[in-house]
């Protein structure tokens, strides 16, 4: 195990560089707007509260899910497996921070223009579905009504 090479400081600089493109490029788009307030920045992705995570080559962008706690539990595992049987939705992930869910995107700074689009609207769609189509109670109980008669 030998001491890693050291970067110099234009090389940082460049790869900071990439993973702020990256958040201009969701700034520009229109979707991610940051505010400056006391505690530092806040981020909103479409109106929803954001968090904004810069990599070296990337950014991620986790958006505030309402969702009861008192669902948490049940709501977790489901939405979990939802999450892992889609596969537009290979590039997200639930995180629970600040006493709230997150559902995080990984944007990659190789995605053009259309694709980083198409990954913003799919996270907002991920976030509705999470938030309502999950919390609706399953009927297990409820028999087909086909071949029935009155």
């Amino acid at each position: 195990m030998g001491a890693k090479p050291l970067r110099s400081h234009t090389e940082s600089m460049e790869k900071s560089k990439v993973a702020t493109q990256m958040i201009d490029r969701l700034v520009n788009s229109g979707f991610l707007m940051s505010t400056l307030s006391q505690e530092g920045n806040s981020w909103l992705l479409a109106e929803r509260k954001a968090y904004v995570v810069e990599q070296e080559t990337s950014a991620s962008v986790g958006i505030v899910l309402n969702v009861s706690m008192e669902m948490a539990p049940e709501w977790i595992n489901t939405a979990s497996l939802v999450l892992a049987a889609c596969e537009e939705a290979r590039d997200c992930g639930l995180q629970f921070r600040d006493n709230a869910w997150l559902l995080w995107r990984y944007y990659d700074e190789n995605q053009d223009d259309e694709l980083v689009y198409q990954g913003v609207v799919l996270q907002l769609a991920i976030a509705r579905f999470l938030e309502k189509g999950l919390v609706k109670p399953l009927d297990r109980h409820r028999g087909s009504i086909i071949g029935r008669t009155a």
